[in-house]
């Protein structure tokens, strides 16, 4: 099992010191987060940083984009990192899409495919010499003279897609070499709506488990005394309300036997009692969401619940551990092999 870093809210300027510091403690890869800067930035940033550790955009807003635009970006990327770079991509919401991005809205999935597709076509063409000739339901690209091709290379440029639900898997296990997985799961809902799914992609693709990547960010609740555990406990069960009170994740707390409490906690964040929402997220609830224990717990338990399931992990949150051969430990340990998982 991989253990990465994110760097979310990073500015483009910090990443590069970050990125340098996770590859000098033992991450695996480090990824970049669009929220308040471009996750492109981010990741060259990183890249010209580093030397070894993959980075990835997790994620890119693909629709306030193009494929053309994107498929640039990841091009030069991977080509200066000598293919350590991952263009992760990730659909928003409709609301962003077009309020803050003032660009068109349409079936996620539809777009999605037909995205992943355009940007494939654009690479097979700057690969291979071939003649651009794509058309798809939302865009077209049939147009690439010698002065705008850019400089051929070998390098793979790995595509990654955000997915909640069981149709955004799908098409990510057909068309990518990764998936983007949300933090805010349970094992359950691995086991029965995210794997099945992703075994469905991948049967569509001709393609086996190996070809696919697996990564999430996850609830670590990490502490060396009761005391950091319940703060950090505290802090956790008021993102996990955060994300419960969205209609998206019923399907996640339905398989735990929370679904009830979807519509409670969007009752309350439409009224503004956004303090009260942490505390209906119980014990049960967030054992279920969460690993807690010691930081030097950490890989036993992500072995335990993700083991055969996930390929690569991050700490939702950074990592409470000052000293850094502590921590190297920690990581080298997640590299063990893991507990065999029953799926």
């Amino acid at each position: 099992m991989k253990i990465d870093m994110g760097m979310i809210g990073s500015s483009a300027a910090a990443c590069g010191p970050a990125a340098a510091g996770a590859e000098a403690h033992g991450f695996d890869g480090v990824w970049a987060s669009e929220s308040v800067t471009d996750a492109f930035l981010q990741s060259q940033a990183a890249l010209m940083a580093t030397s070894e550790v993959s980075v990835g955009t997790a994620i890119a807003v693909a629709f306030a984009r193009n494929p053309m635009s994107v498929a640039y970006l990841a091009w030069d990327l991977a080509a200066i990192s000598q293919g350590r770079f991952i263009v992760g991509l990730g659909s928003q919401v409709q609301a962003h899409v077009e309020r803050r991005f003032s660009m068109p809205w349409s079936s996620p999935i539809g777009r999605m495919r037909d995205f992943l597709q355009a940007m494939d076509a654009i690479f097979t063409a700057w690969r291979d010499g071939t003649r651009l000739d794509y058309e798809g339901p939302h865009y077209r690209h049939n147009l690439m003279s010698p002065v705008f091709t850019p400089h051929h290379h070998d390098f793979a440029v790995p595509t990654a897609v955000a997915a909640v639900g069981a149709k955004m898997t799908e098409l990510g296990a057909e068309l990518c070499d990764g998936l983007l997985l949300h933090g805010m799961t349970t094992q359950a809902y691995l086991d029965t709506v995210t794997l099945p799914a992703v075994d469905r992609g991948l049967a569509t693709s001709g393609r086996s488990r190996d070809a696919l990547e697996l990564y999430c960010p996850i609830f670590m609740v990490m502490g060396d005394t009761e005391e950091q555990i319940a703060e950090w406990s505290a802090k956790t069960r008021d993102q996990i309300a955060f994300y419960a009170s969205t209609p998206a994740y019923r399907a996640v707390l339905d398989t735990v036997g929370y679904g009830e409490l979807q519509p409670e906690l969007q009752t309350l964040s439409r009224e503004g009692r956004w303090a009260e929402m942490g505390g209906l997220v119980d014990d049960t609830l967030l054992g279920e969401i969460a690993i807690i224990g010691s930081p030097e717990d950490m890989p036993r338990l992500a072995h335990e619940r993700f083991g055969g399931r996930l390929d690569r992990i991050s700490s939702y949150y950074d990592w409470p551990v000052d000293d850094p051969d502590r921590l190297r430990a920690v990581l080298a340990a997640f590299h063990e092999a893991p507990v065999e998982a029953a799926r």
